[in-house]
C-alpha cells in the first residue's frame, strides 16, 4: 500500500533554510519533508535503496497533484516546503493542507521540449545546459508540466513546457540515457517573405506608337529644306578657278 501522509504546505520563502538552500531550490521540483516521513517510510519498511525519493503532491480540495522530488528530510513536524511556482500551479496557499504520496516513477528514454522563449535555443549549447540544471534541479518530470530554470551566466529564468515524455507521461530522468528534442519556441515568429518586385508596367495602347511617330517628325522635320535648322553641306557646290 502506498505511503500517504496530510501535511501543511508552506513556500520556501516561509522557510528557516538557509537563503543558499531557499535560492537553489525555489527553481526546482524538489521539497522538503520532515524527519517523521522518513521514520515512518522506515518502519513500513518503504525505504528503498535510491538516488533520489519522488512523492506526489496534492492540493487535496482540487485533487490536482505534481510529483516531485524529495532534497531533504530537514522539514519543520508536519510541515512541507515546496517551490512556489509549484504552489502556483497546483493553486496551494501558504499554509494549505496538501496530501503526499509516496510514488516510483519509471526512468526516463526521451523528452520533448517546448522554450518560452528563443533566447533560450539560441545559448551556445542549450541541451548541455539543461543536462546540467535539470539532472540536479528536476529529478522527475511530467508531461503537460511547465519548469522553470535558473541560467546563472545570464542571470535569467527560463521557462520550458514539458510538451512529450516517454514510455510514460511522468518519468524520472536520473541515470538514464535521455534523448531530448526541443519544439519550436512559444515566441518564435516566422521570418517575413521579401515581397516580389513589382510588375513592369504596361504601355497604354498607343502612347508607344504616339512617342515614335513624334519622333520621325522631328527627324524629318531637320531633314526638310524648308527648316530653319542649320543643315551642313546644303548650298550649291562650285569647282575651284570656275567663273
Amino acid at each position: 500500500m502506498a505511503f500517504k501522509q496530510d501535511l501543511s504546505c508552506f513556500s520556501f520563502t516561509c522557510s528557516a533554510q538557509s537563503e543558499e538552500l531557499t535560492n537553489r531550490l525555489k527553481h526546482s521540483n524538489k521539497i522538503l519533508l520532515p524527519p517523521s516521513v522518513l521514520y515512518a517510510l522506515n518502519e513500513k519498511k518503504q525505504l528503498e535503496n535510491g538516488d533520489i525519493m519522488f512523492f506526489k503532491v496534492t492540493n487535496k480540495e482540487l485533487n490536482f497533484g505534481q510529483v516531485c522530488g524529495v532534497h531533504e528530510f530537514s522539514a519543520p513536524p508536519a510541515i512541507c516546503h515546496v517551490p512556489y511556482h509549484i504552489m502556483d500551479n497546483l493553486a496551494i496557499m501558504e499554509g494549505s493542507t496538501i496530501e503526499i504520496e509516496k510514488v516510483s516513477p519509471v526512468k526516463g528514454t526521451y523528452v520533448k521540449l517546448r522554450p518560452h522563449e528563443t533566447a533560450f535555443i539560441n545559448l551556445s549549447n542549450p541541451k548541455a545546459v539543461l543536462e546540467k540544471i535539470m539532472s540536479t534541479d528536476y529529478p522527475v518530470v511530467t508531461e503537460g508540466q511547465t519548469i522553470e530554470i535558473y541560467y546563472q551566466d545570464l542571470n535569467k529564468t527560463f521557462r520550458i513546457d514539458i510538451v512529450k515524455a516517454e514510455p510514460a507521461e511522468i518519468i524520472s530522468i536520473i541515470n538514464t540515457d535521455l534523448n531530448v528534442d526541443f519544439d519550436t519556441p512559444r515566441d518564435y515568429v516566422e521570418p517575413k517573405k521579401p515581397s516580389p518586385p513589382p510588375s513592369p508596367k504596361m504601355l497604354s495602347p498607343g502612347m508607344g506608337e504616339n512617342k515614335i511617330i513624334s519622333r520621325q517628325t522631328q527627324l524629318e522635320s531637320m531633314r526638310s529644306p524648308t527648316s530653319k535648322q542649320f543643315v551642313p553641306f546644303s548650298g550649291k557646290g562650285r569647282r575651284l578657278g570656275s567663273e
